[in-house]
């Protein structure tokens, strides 16, 4: 049985080419420099980007990171490699987390995103461009979340729209046979 020092979070950091609208577009741009951890045979081969060890995935994205905000690591503390590392992963992961569709994304995924970029501001990054995003993202949440009330809303009351029709359908249909009924002139056998 596993006892609660043993959890461990993993981050998946996926290229974040989908996300040209938040702060992302194709550009190849700078020298990298190639290094293996020897160390360790399942990390896959790095490179240095801006002094942050990524993945070959994560260059592009940490390349347009360093080159629309220069400055973002101006006053990062952390000199050990593997806690760079860590910590542009997180940045990544919470980029990416920006990207994902409102559908994808609960509140509860929002309030943690504002822990995530209040980690990283302690961290010594500066995120002031992505609090804007993510305060964008919030309100857009928001709204949908108002949209999606205000839809359930008038749901509802089409739905008793249509029950009400259909009442009053059935209602002037039974009225229609009654005036049918009146109407119909009596038969000589009836008269007799």
């Amino acid at each position: 049985m596993a006892n609660k020092g043993d959890k461990k979070l993993t981050w998946l950091i996926k290229s974040l080419s989908s996300c040209p609208s938040l702060i992302f577009s194709p550009f190849v741009n700078g020298v990298c420099k190639r290094y293996s951890d020897a160390s360790d045979k399942s990390e896959k081969e790095s490179m240095d980007v801006s002094g942050f060890h990524v993945l070959p995935s994560q260059v592009e994205s940490v390349r347009l990171i360093f080159k629309r905000h220069p400055d973002i690591a101006v006053e990062f503390r952390a000199k050990n490699q593997h806690l760079r590392k860590a910590c542009m992963d997180f940045l990544l992961s919470l980029i990416e987390t920006l990207c994902q569709s409102l559908e994808e994304l609960s509140s509860e995924d929002l309030v943690e995103a504002d822990v995530a970029l209040t980690y990283l501001k302690d961290a010594g990054f500066k995120v002031e461009w992505l609090e804007k995003k993510l305060d964008h993202v919030k309100a857009k949440k928001e709204k949908e979340q108002f949209c999606v009330a205000r839809l359930q809303e008038m749901e509802d009351s089409l739905l008793n729209l249509w029950k009400k029709c259909s009442d009053l359908d059935a209602q002037v249909e039974k009225e229609e046979e009654e005036l049918s009924a009146t109407r119909t002139p009596l038969s000589f056998d009836d008269a007799v």
